[in-house]
């Protein structure tokens, strides 16, 4: 039979901590040959909206030690509005009843068969908080206890969890834009971690004396600049487009999520109207052949596993850019949520035979 589960089921069972643990083994999993992925695809074709387009996203990754494959996809419409006088990416929810569509495929290496299918949304948000927790527990200052955290969306929460996860976190300041969104998290925060968490009033007041800064935004544009970085801070990003140039010529490491950007694949001649072409996603064109030249750094599977260096002194800045999804976190995490939900009970199931065939593919 395979399951099915809502992102209410998953989030059930599914922790920070229950990440943190299916995670870490997959990237030394990934460090030491022992998994593999094909990196992420996106086709974008024009939208319904003016200036948007469909993007249909894949890519998948295999763990041979769980026994599983799994394959992400997620169908959005794109746009990409100025919010607050910066330009962000936002998916607009058409779909039914104004939802929006990811889903993941669970596959059995042993026998081919589907195991289970779920939506993407509850882990996706998590899974990138634990990346940028990993690098921070193998990068940061082991006593590292301020974090400032930019941004009070749906990234922010589990990056936040996370961080307190890994590192002796005392105190938390958060800043976006908008007053309420950030008087708002960090109330709410402040009743979930040990830490004191609390809004700033201003970008700069987060970032100063701050051990660990996690920006948490979807903006086009960098915001983060070389002046609010001081020695031994670690900085972890979601996008690609986060810091300015000179903020990633600051830093004395910057390490990758995967060397290889989001592959973009569209219509003759659309490339120039996608606002990411060359500045987010799918590249990022001022970095190439300076020292922030995110193609010969080294992989965060790498650094995990000794095969490149780390952190070498006290006074080291470090970075990990986060710019791409990788599979094998769908399958570590798809296979525990699997185990877990087997084991409560949760789900639904359907046949198996749905989805098998007798004709050779």
């Amino acid at each position: 039979m395979i399951l099915v589960l809502s992102n209410e089921e998953i989030e059930q069972v599914f922790t920070i901590d229950e990440c943190l643990r299916a995670l870490e083994p997959a990237f030394l999993d990934l460090g030491n040959g022992k998994a593999g992925i094909i990196p992420r695809q996106d086709l974008l074709v024009p939208g319904p909206l003016e200036g948007s387009y469909h993007g249909f996203k894949t890519f998948s990754g295999s763990i041979p030690r769980l026994g599983v494959t799994a394959l992400r996809i997620n169908s959005d419409i794109v746009t990409w509005p100025i919010v607050s006088g910066v330009q962000r990416r936002v998916k607009a929810p058409l779909a039914m009843g104004s939802k929006y569509v990811g889903l993941v495929f669970l596959f059995s290496t042993r026998t081919g068969e589907l195991l289970a299918m779920f939506p993407d949304g509850f882990i996706q948000a998590m899974r990138v908080g634990v990346t940028n927790a990993l690098s921070a527990k193998y990068l940061s200052r082991p006593e590292s206890s301020v974090l400032a955290v930019y941004g009070s969306g749906w990234q922010a929460k589990p990056a936040l969890l996370a961080m307190c996860a890994v590192r002796p976190i005392k105190e938390v300041r958060v800043y976006s834009p908008k007053k309420e969104n950030r008087e708002g998290f960090a109330k709410e925060m402040d009743k979930k971690v040990d830490a004191k968490v609390y809004a700033v009033s201003s970008p700069e007041l987060a970032a100063k004396g701050a051990d660990i800064v996690a920006l948490t935004t979807n903006s086009l544009g960098p915001f983060f600049p070389a002046e609010w970085i001081h020695d031994g801070m670690h900085i972890t990003t979601v996008r690609f487009s986060e810091m300015n140039l000179e903020a990633l010529l600051r830093c004395d490491l910057i390490v990758v999520a995967g060397r290889q950007q989001a592959q973009l694949l569209t219509l003759p001649g659309e490339e120039e109207k996608i606002p990411e072409f060359g500045i987010g996603d799918y590249g990022r064109d001022e970095l190439k052949g300076t020292k922030a030249d995110w193609r010969d750094k080294p992989e965060l599977a790498e650094i995990m596993v000794g095969k490149r260096k780390g952190r070498e002194n006290e006074s080291d800045v470090t970075c990990i850019l986060n710019f791409i999804g990788l599979g094998i976190q769908f399958a570590a995490a798809g296979a525990r949520i699997y185990e877990l939900a087997k084991e409560k009970g949760l789900g639904k199931e359907i046949p198996t035979e749905w989805f098998c065939q007798d004709v050779h593919p």
